[in-house]
């Protein structure tokens, strides 16, 4: 059997990090430019559906990927949604906020809800995104997130809004590149879009894949007796 040179494998297998990071920081800068260009055909498009009444409440429900992580009793609160944005950091595509704007309603003081993506060190060192808390101020009685689970859906998030203190970044990701580009054509085209059922399944498995890891590190296997 011929003798592996293991210089050479490490060899190619760091240039093969090498360019990976190259490739990952072109993707970046050519994020940071499409964010740079889009942004004010965003700001037209919003001063144009700030006319049109109850807009993005219509429009989440129409999302099929989008209205099945909505709860029913999350449905009143989106009644009072006025706007949707993304707010892009200028020099890091990685970094954003989605900022859902509020009327005044009955259940919480914010004018906006905000999910902050930032990007923090992992174990190994590597830049790993991340969701940031954010403080819902609810008024007395009215947290959705209190609400006690039936039986058969303790695993499941009792109201969409536990989302706002989830480090989890699917779902931000998922509203970025996809559900808010899109939402003209959602609205427009009654819910048919082309990534609806495919991306909602998706978001369904990578919630139930985390609700896993949550449970196996709550309830670890034991050892079985020799």
């Amino acid at each position: 059997m011929a003798e592996v040179d293991h210089a050479a494998l490490e060899a190619v297998q760091e240039e093969i990090e090498a360019l990976a990071k190259l490739t990952e920081n072109a993707e970046l800068e050519i994020a940071l430019k499409r964010n740079e260009l889009m942004t004010p055909v965003f700001e037209k498009r919003r001063e144009i559906i700030a006319k049109i009444p109850n807009f993005w409440p219509t429009v989440l429900q129409l999302s099929d990927a989008f209205s099945t992580l909505i709860e029913e009793h999350d449905l009143p609160v989106f009644e009072h949604l006025t706007d949707v944005w993304v707010k892009n950091d200028p020099k890091d595509a990685r970094l954003f906020d989605i900022v859902f704007t509020f009327s005044e309603n009955p259940y919480f003081t914010n004018k906006e809800v905000i999910k902050r993506i930032l990007v923090r060190k992992d174990e190994d060192g590597e830049d790993e995104p991340y969701g940031a808390d954010f403080k819902i101020d609810w008024k007395e009685g009215k947290d959705l997130t209190n609400l006690k689970r039936k039986k058969d859906e303790e695993s499941s998030p009792a109201s969409f809004f536990e989302w706002f203190n989830d480090e989890d970044v699917n779902l931000a990701q998922f509203i970025v590149q996809d559900f808010f580009p899109e939402a003209l054509s959602i609205y427009t085209n009654g819910g048919e879009d082309d990534f609806g059922d495919d991306q909602s399944e998706d978001l369904e498995d990578e919630e139930d894949e985390d609700e896993e890891e949550e449970e196996e590190e709550e309830h670890p296997k034991k050892k079985s007796k020799k």
